[in-house]
């Protein structure tokens, strides 16, 4: 038979168990879930790569002293929309810097209306057939574009202070 001490010792063990396991899943494992917030600021541009990411930061801190060319405009980014929701992999991550122009192009598996939160901007987008959306990226934040029946996220639009 357990007496005390072996019982407050188990129940102190399970409950360290149990917050490892609850800190493991916040911290390593939900950038997989739908509705993952994104803490980062370093995430690749829409349509880029990260080696193009890297090789575009250094060659700009490799010569300070000249002026850099006027970058080029973001790429259009494409997000799909099924069932009303985003794909498995969740919600598209774009980035953007303070006056560029947001680009996108909404494709849905069927008729939808989407929202941009903070822009005030709603479009409906038509079963199977892409719709584009564009805006300027007036104010620095993150947006989310949200399907308006269900409020779900199928892009977080995160736009940087400072101008290009």
């Amino acid at each position: 038979m357990l007496d005390w001490r072996d019982r407050t010792l188990g129940i102190v063990i399970g409950v360290v168990i149990g917050v490892g396991v609850v800190v493991a899943f916040v911290f390593l494992l939900s950038e997989q879930t739908v509705d993952a917030p994104s803490l980062s600021t370093d995430r690749v541009a829409a349509g880029g790569s990260e080696g193009e990411h890297r090789e575009h930061e250094s060659r700009r801190q490799a010569k300070p002293s000249q002026p850099s060319p006027p970058a080029p405009p973001p790429p259009v980014a494409t997000v799909r929309i099924a069932g009303g929701a985003p794909p498995p992999g969740g919600p598209a991550e774009l980035h953007y810097r303070q006056g560029d122009d947001v680009r996108l192009i909404v494709v849905s598996d069927s008729t939808v209306d989407v929202q941009l939160t903070g822009y005030g901007l709603a479009r409906t987008v038509p079963a199977n057939q892409p719709t584009e959306i564009e805006v300027e990226a007036s104010r620095a934040g993150t947006y989310g574009l949200i399907v308006a029946d269900s409020h779900i996220d199928v892009a977080r639009i995160t736009v940087r202070a400072g101008a290009r």
